[in-house]
């Protein structure tokens, strides 16, 4: 079951990204994230007070620490994306996220069999070849929507923690932001999931809320868009969900590596509804993964 909602998690996060890469191209990628977390964290928190029972504050604390590496992350990633080739951002992202829980799992007293950790080997690298090929949705968005008479600051800003020379290593700080959210929220252990996830999105949504008005993003978009925004964020919040539920269950090295997975789903979403051509780079990724998959269940 560790496995299962490892892969739930990775999954619900890559229909996220698909859609959003969808709507991305409308709007700016930090504007869809601000409100598809704020709409996530509603409905996570409505059925949190319904259905959670009396929150613990250190599982609180560990969510959102969670959320505050997530939505971090989300801009180092969106902001490396801007600057840099996509296919090796994403990819560079994608092996971080995978390797930080595996190592801190490790470090933590986890022994994943053998066959396991070859199977979280195999899987890292099916996360950097699917993520390397040809441009993606999620990539197109963000050329298509650079408009720097909009945005000046979002693209251009020169100053402060995001103002790095290089996209590959905001890439890299960014996998580290996401590889943390799946550490922290491996450490909540609740009787209930909600709790943990509700603080997580709540936190990410206020992160990104508190960079609006440094990065000065256009929050106006096409009512049309709702919809999807609100699908998004509910994939977001599940897949939080999931991973709480995932780790619960048994080692955060094996869960963390399933949740990193979500650029597969992504990929495969793509060639089917939007036939993009699949290299054979990510061809050979997607058969990594699914052996790495059989392999860590092993």
């Amino acid at each position: 079951m560790l496995l299962f909602f490892g892969l739930l998690t990775a999954l619900s996060f890559g229909i996220a990204d698909f859609l959003g890469g969808l709507v991305g191209r409308k709007m700016s990628p930090l504007t869809l994230t601000l409100y598809s977390q704020s709409i996530g964290s509603v409905v996570i928190t409505v059925l949190a007070v319904m259905f959670g029972g009396t929150p613990n504050i250190s599982d609180l604390a560990w969510g959102a620490a969670a959320g505050a590496t997530l939505g971090s992350g989300f801009i180092l990633y969106y902001r490396a994306l801007s600057n840099g080739r996509m296919g090796v951002v994403a990819a560079v992202t994608g092996v971080w996220t995978a390797i930080i829980p595996f190592v801190v799992g490790y470090w933590l007293g986890e022994r994943p069999s053998t066959m396991a950790i070859l199977g979280i080997m195999l899987v890292v690298i099916a996360i950097a070849l699917v993520s390397s090929g040809e441009k993606t949705t999620t990539e197109n968005a963000f050329k298509q929507v650079k408009q720097p008479e909009k945005l000046p600051t979002f693209y251009a800003l020169q100053r402060g923690f995001l103002a790095y020379d290089r996209s590959i290593l905001q890439a890299t700080g960014a996998g580290l932001w996401f590889g943390l959210f799946f550490v922290f929220l491996g450490q909540a252990q609740s009787s209930s999931p909600l709790w943990p996830a509700a603080s997580a999105t709540i936190a990410s949504a206020l992160i990104v809320a508190v960079l609006i008005p440094v990065l000065k993003p256009d929050l106006f978009f096409d009512r049309s868009n709702l919809p999807i925004v609100v699908v998004v964020g509910l994939f977001q919040t599940f897949g939080t969900l999931t991973f709480v539920i995932a780790a619960n269950l048994g080692m955060l090295s094996v869960a963390g590596v399933a949740g990193a997975l979500s650029p597969v789903p992504t990929a495969i979403l793509a060639f089917i509804i939007l036939k993009e051509r699949a290299t054979w780079v990510q061809m050979t990724g997607v058969a990594a993964a699914l052996t790495g998959i059989v392999m860590m269940h092993s």
